[in-house]
């Protein structure tokens, strides 16, 4: 039989590698938490800059008034 190399990694640099693994993780993580919560709060706030506007138009001879909803 033949014998392989076999590379050994030290611990030092797998525990390294490791923990820049976990901290990208967690950075992520945060990222899509706060870009999910975000989003909702997007959805749920109204917006102050709407684009729909209304007007009262009044019709002088009929004494009516009308509304125009538009962009």
């Amino acid at each position: 039989m033949e014998e392989k190399d076999i590379v050994m990694i030290p611990f030092v640099a797998h525990e390294s590698a490791m923990n820049r693994m976990e901290r990208a993780n967690r950075r992520l993580w945060i990222a899509i938490i706060v870009m999910v919560i975000s989003f909702f709060i997007y959805l749920l706030v109204p917006s102050e800059y709407s684009t729909t506007t209304e007007q009262g138009v009044e019709d002088v001879n009929n004494s009516e008034v009308h509304q125009i909803i538009g962009d």
